[in-house]
């Protein structure tokens, strides 16, 4: 077993980043206090996006198989109806629903899958057509027979790539889909309390072709906002991520950098354009272990207080660093092999000698990262 834990501290402005049904910052009550919350969702899309951006491997979470497989059809000269039966065939082939707003649960895919279930069907054309022509009027049942044969439908469905082996995916319909996550994302929150009331805005908006003699405004509204220091941690497992490759060491270096690069730079998106909330974390903490992930977040069981106006950042630096520094000690010196390697970057002038070796830069902690946590994982290996 090698884990790559990966700890943070991010304080972030005015903003509401994450909110419930009821337009309000998400909250947990954690240490007897409330805290802003982030969910570990709201956190993890932005992440993979920019992972997928970052390596070309990409994947489609969608319930528009059905849609996108027409318009491909048609992009190759097959008639509007052929083209809507023959998606509707495949769907159903495989054992996925089709209503009107495509297959009827959402599916996780790799970015190719939409042509090459076009390219399927330009094979079987022959076959889909005489099925659409006797069954008109029909509606395809949910695995019935089709001109598609079901086990190349659902090998092109199951097929997975490196987005889809870090992130994992469940579907119940399809056979052997299921892909376990090798990531674990916690859900963030502020290492202090925050008011049970948040902050209200109210506003308005003008309309600019309002006459003369009118007054008042187009539209108003509230709206709620909080800010603070969060917590966020994660994990990455790289022994799950090999099996998911298939031991594509290449690939799983690849993806261990962005994802450590993405968890440092990406937040949650609600309401930035209102906001402009982003900023960088505070502090970074990475470890390589060989034993278990540890969440560090009873650090702030015990909400942060301001003493002398000191702000929420520096006294969350500072427990965290003591947390880490007595978890280790508990549960084990470094020298075992449970820790064989952690480190951190701040922008604190301060040192935290608790958080391991520092590095100069998040680039340079994550390239040393990578390289410690490789390396663990080939001396683990090794072990009879």
């Amino acid at each position: 077993m090698t884990f790559l834990c990966l700890h943070a501290l991010t304080t972030v402005p005015f903003s509401n980043m994450n909110r419930d049904e009821n337009g309000e910052p998400k909250k947990v009550l954690y240490g007897g206090a409330t805290r802003e919350r982030w969910s570990s969702q709201a956190q993890s899309r932005p992440l993979r996006l920019h992972i997928e951006e970052a390596t070309g491997i990409q994947a489609l979470r969608t319930r528009r198989i059905p849609q996108q497989l027409t318009n491909r059809l048609t992009a190759r000269d097959w008639p509007n109806d052929l083209a809507a039966s023959a998606a509707e065939q495949t769907m159903t082939s495989a054992g996925l629903g089709v209503d009107r707003n495509g297959n009827t649960v959402l599916a996780f895919i790799s970015a190719s899958a939409i042509d090459q279930l076009a390219d399927l069907c330009d094979t079987h054309r022959q076959a889909i057509e005489q099925h659409a022509n006797d069954n008109t009027g029909k509606k395809s049942k949910k695995g019935s027979a089709t001109g598609i044969p079901a086990t190349d439908v659902q090998k092109i469905l199951t097929s997975s790539n490196g987005s889809i082996g870090l992130f994992g995916r469940m579907l119940a319909e399809l056979p052997d889909a299921g892909v376990d996550a090798a990531r674990q994302m916690a859900h963030g929150f502020t290492t202090h309390a925050v008011p049970n009331v948040p902050m209200s805005d109210f506003f308005t908006a003008v309309d600019d072709l309002q006459g003369d003699s009118e007054t008042g405004s187009g539209h108003m509204n509230h709206a709620y906002y909080a800010s603070g220091t969060f917590y966020r941690y994660a994990v990455l497992d790289l022994d799950s991520l090999l099996n998911n490759l298939d031991s594509d060491t290449e690939t799983a270096r690849i993806l261990v950098t962005a994802f450590t690069d993405g968890f440092i730079r990406t937040l949650p998106q609600a309401k930035k354009n209102t906001t402009a909330p982003a900023t960088a974390p505070d502090l970074v903490h990475l470890t390589v272990r060989t034993d278990q992930p540890l969440n560090y977040s009873p650090a702030f069981e015990r909400p942060i207080t301001d003493h002398n106006r000191s702000g929420w950042a520096e006294p969350s630096r500072q427990a965290l660093a003591h947390y880490a520094q007595r978890l280790t000690t508990l549960i084990g010196d470094p020298d075992t092999g449970a820790s064989p390697w952690s480190g951190y970057a701040t922008i604190a002038a301060d040192d935290y000698p608790g958080l391991g070796a520092r590095a100069t830069s998040y680039p340079a902690l994550t390239k040393t990262a990578t390289e410690e946590l490789f390396d663990a994982h080939n001396k683990t290996a090794k072990r009879p």
